[in-house]
């Protein structure tokens, strides 16, 4: 790699058969959570989150590594890289809460691990997006807003039951959600934006993975108010498939450099 002000182009197909292994990855997941974990034993399950975010994280860092000359790009995959360690941290200390300590973790320190999380990632999409779109109008922009708005609207309606009798665990969850929908709509716009950038498919399916983890997160929130949510759900497959296919576009990233 030389030395001063690097250009990347990244170049080469999706991989239909590697994106066919994960959807089978998560097919089989799936039957697993469904027929052979019980919710109410400690399993695999109980730390698939925090590993495939490890996974993530380990990939990021490498890929950090090797974009250390470029002017944006070591900062925001170093960014996203430490957004997903700390996810795997949260994860620790959240399992800790639940099978060491048998007390409710929410709220606890895990949450301070997971809401950081939304931060390191709002700045590894919002500083790439601007590095590939200097020109981005104000509709864009006011679409991810509106699209935020209109997710956190969304939650408010379908919680609306729980304000009175839950406030803390209704304003809890949207500072959540907040997170979540600006995530979401950032990885759309990123979709959109990576599309037609000199980077190609590599952004393209880091972007999707985003977006799939931000739709499950937000999923995860509505479950969570309404006391739904179980280990055996699906929103976790959802979670171990968008942290597989993040892996995996990281790695062309790593392998194409």
């Amino acid at each position: 790699m030389s030395s001063g002000k690097t250009t990347f182009k990244l170049e080469g197909s999706i991989g239909i058969k590697a994106i066919l292994i994960i959807a089978v990855v998560g097919i089989v997941y799936q039957v697993y959570l469904s027929y052979y974990v019980d919710p109410e034993e400690v399993s695999f399950a109980d730390f698939s989150y925090g590993l495939s975010s490890l996974a993530v994280g380990i990939m990021g860092l490498f890929v950090a590594k090797r974009y250390s000359g470029s002017e944006v790009f070591g900062k925001t995959y170093l960014a996203l890289a430490i957004g997903f360690l700390l996810l795997f941290v949260g994860d620790l200390v959240y399992n800790y809460y639940v099978i060491v300590l048998d007390e409710d973790p929410y709220p606890s320190i895990a949450d301070a691990f997971f809401i950081a999380f939304y931060f390191f990632a709002g700045y590894h999409l919002i500083k790439n997006i601007k590095y590939f779109k200097k020109d981005l109008s104000k509709i864009p922009i006011l679409g991810v807003i509106s699209l935020t708005l209109v997710i956190m609207a969304g939650f408010a309606y379908m919680t609306y039951d729980w304000i009175e009798e839950y406030p803390f665990d209704f304003w809890f969850g949207l500072v959540y959600e907040v997170g979540s929908a600006g995530i979401l709509a950032l990885a759309i716009l990123g979709v959109v934006v990576f599309r037609s950038s000199v980077l190609g498919v590599a952004w393209m399916l880091l972007a999707t993975g985003i977006f799939f983890y931000s739709f499950a997160d937000t999923w995860y929130y509505y479950l969570e108010i309404s006391e739904t949510f179980e280990i055996t759900h699906p929103v976790n497959t959802l979670w171990v498939v968008s942290n597989t296919l993040m892996v995996y576009a990281l790695y062309k990233h790593k392998k194409i450099i």
